[in-house]
C-alpha cells in the first residue's frame, strides 16, 4: 500500500479581512516564491476541485454508480443539446463546420468520439476542448473548471456565493485557490485552457480561462472522479494553495472588491450582472 506523503496544497488559514486580502495581493509572493498563478473562489473550503460535471452525473442517471463510457455520454449529450439550442437562435459556436459537428459532436460509431468510448481515459477529443470552454462559460456543466487571472475576481465570486447562501453557511469558511500555471505543466494529466476573449464578454471581464484533468478509467469500469488537489499528492513541490477566511468576512469582501471596481456588474457586463449586483447589495442588507 503506498503511502502519500506530500501535501496536496499548502494552506493559509486567515483569520481577518485584512490578512486575507493582503495574501491575495497580486504584488506579494504566495509563500517565499513568486509563480504565476490563477485563481479560483469557493464558498466553502471544505469543497474539493472538481468540475460540475463530475458532480451531476449521478443524477443524470438516476443511480448511484455509473460507468466510464456513461460519463463520456452524458457530457456529449449535453454539449450537443448546448449546441442546438445556439442554433435555434442562430448563436455561433466556436470552430463551427460540418466536419467538425459530423466528427466530433455525432453519437454514430465511425466519428472522432469512438476512441472516448472505447477507452474513456481519451476523453475529451482536443478539438472540443474551446466548445467545451465556450459552454462552461455559459453555466453549462461540463469536465472543465473555471480560474481566474485576477485573485480579487475569485474573492469576488467566493464571498458573493458565501452571501447568497449565508444561513446555510455562516458558520464555514470561503476558500480561495491558487494554482502555480508554471508548475503544472509538469503534470501531463493537467491542460490549461485559454480562448479569445470575443469568446465571451463574460470570459474578457473576469480574465477567464479554465484547466481540465484526465480522468483514469477503461469502458465498463464504475466511474471515481478525481480531484484536481490529488493530482499533486505524489509530488514534493505542489503547485497548489488554498486561502481561507471565516464566512463572516463576505460584505467586508464584497466592498473591498468594489473598491478595485469589481462587482457582478463589471464580470458580467450586461443586464443579468446589474441583477447580480443589486442581489449581492440585497444579501449585503440581509445579514446586518
Amino acid at each position: 500500500m503506498s503511502i502519500n506523503q506530500y501535501k496536496r496544497y499548502l494552506l493559509k488559514e486567515c483569520n481577518n479581512i485584512d490578512e486575507f486580502w493582503k495574501e491575495l495581493c497580486p504584488e506579494k509572493p504566495l509563500g517565499n516564491k513568486r509563480g504565476r498563478f490563477i485563481y479560483r473562489g469557493q464558498r466553502d473550503d471544505t469543497w474539493p476541485l472538481i468540475p460540475s460535471m463530475l458532480r451531476i452525473n449521478k443524477k443524470i442517471n438516476h443511480k448511484i454508480h455509473i460507468k466510464c463510457e456513461e460519463q463520456v455520454h452524458n457530457e456529449l449529450m449535453i454539449l450537443n443539446y448546448f449546441v442546438d439550442q445556439c442554433d435555434s437562435i442562430g448563436i455561433s459556436i466556436i470552430n463551427d463546420s460540418l466536419e467538425f459537428r459530423k466528427k466530433y459532436l455525432d453519437f454514430k460509431v465511425g466519428d472522432g468520439n469512438d476512441k472516448s468510448f472505447i477507452d474513456p481515459s481519451n476523453w475529451p477529443s482536443e478539438e472540443l476542448l474551446e466548445l467545451m470552454a465556450l459552454a462552461q462559460h455559459c453555466g453549462v456543466p461540463t469536465s472543465l473548471i473555471d480560474w481566474s487571472k485576477r485573485s480579487y475576481v475569485a474573492a469576488y465570486f467566493a464571498a458573493s456565493s458565501s452571501l447568497k447562501h449565508y444561513e446555510e453557511n455562516n458558520d464555514k469558511k470561503l476558500a480561495v485557490w491558487a494554482l502555480d500555471i508554471e508548475k503544472i505543466k509538469l503534470y501531463k494529466n493537467i491542460k490549461l485552457i485559454k480562448v479569445p476573449g470575443s469568446t465571451s464578454n463574460n470570459l474578457a471581464a473576469q480574465s477567464g480561462l479554465f484547466t481540465f484533468l484526465k480522468q483514469p478509467g477503461k469502458m465498463g469500469d464504475i466511474f471515481s472522479p478525481k480531484f484536481l488537489e490529488n493530482e499533486f499528492e505524489n509530488t514534493p513541490d505542489t503547485p497548489l494553495w488554498k486561502i481561507t477566511l471565516p464566512v463572516k468576512y463576505s460584505v467586508e469582501i464584497l466592498k473591498l472588491c468594489k473598491l478595485y471596481g469589481i462587482s457582478g456588474a463589471t464580470l458580467f457586463p450586461n443586464y443579468n450582472g446589474v441583477s447580480r449586483s443589486v442581489f449581492d447589495y440585497i444579501n449585503t442588507i440581509l445579514i446586518k
